[in-house]
């Protein structure tokens, strides 16, 4: 946990990404995603009410209405659908991208791709939001060939991760999820860890020049999608 919000206090997404994978090592996947909801909305607090003021409010109203859709999706399947092929294609995706962004790392952006492709990265980004609690690459890869700025692209990462959290506790609520003790005790239990890696990368950020960050997100999809990836073959 200390080493997933350090990654998230640098770039403003991947804690779940990073964490999920591991902690479903240990813990039923009905118990990590709810307990992420609640972490992770303590954590885009705290990163968020930070740099709000650099977030692109204009690409968010766009993803917003897709990715609920997506999350309603995600949230009918959580106890339903096959994990496996959702994973390797989510592991596929977030590979791909992170060696494109990697490549381009020191190449200036080209023009904006049309909003509209917020339908189907807002749509996918929801239903793996609600499912694994990993969305963040998928919400990375359409924002970054939106937005050129790379702290603008974090703050507006957060605020994502912030909203969309806040979606993942509706839901979870109405359908009784996250209302569990065990599930509450284990966030209490990681938060001094959690709270930790995010004053760390926030610190490391603030230090960090833009091709930096664009290594830093490669980075992280890269090492997202490959654990994926691992964790599905050893499976």
């Amino acid at each position: 946990m200390f080493g997933a919000y350090f990654i998230f206090g640098i770039s403003g997404f991947g804690s779940s990404i990073i964490a999920v994978p591991l902690l479903v090592q240990m813990y039923p996947l009905k118990s990590v995603v709810p307990m992420m909801v609640i972490i992770d909305i303590c954590g885009s607090l705290y990163v968020g009410r930070k740099s709000s003021q650099d977030a692109n409010l204009k690409e968010l109203k766009w993803l917003f209405p897709f990715s609920l859709i997506g999350m309603i999706l995600g949230i009918v399947l959580l106890v339903k659908a096959p994990s496996e092929p959702l994973l390797i294609a989510l592991g596929c995706f977030a590979l791909i991208n992170g060696l494109r962004v990697l490549w381009q790392r020191n190449s200036e952006m080209g023009d904006p791709i049309s909003k509209w492709w917020a339908a189907p990265f807002g749509f996918l980004g929801g239903a793996f939001t609600a499912l694994f609690a990993t969305g963040g690459p998928i919400y990375v890869s359409y924002l970054s060939f939106r937005i050129k700025d790379p702290r603008a692209l974090r703050a507006t990462m957060v605020l994502t991760i912030f909203m969309l959290t806040f979606l993942r506790l509706a839901f979870m609520l109405v359908t009784g999820l996250i209302l569990s003790w065990s599930v509450i005790g284990l966030a209490v239990c990681l938060m001094p860890a959690t709270f930790l890696g995010i004053w760390l990368g926030t610190h490391v950020h603030t230090k960090l020049s833009g091709p930096a960050i664009r290594i830093t997100f490669a980075a992280i999809l890269i090492f997202s999608g490959t654990m994926l990836l691992i964790r599905q073959v050893l499976d």
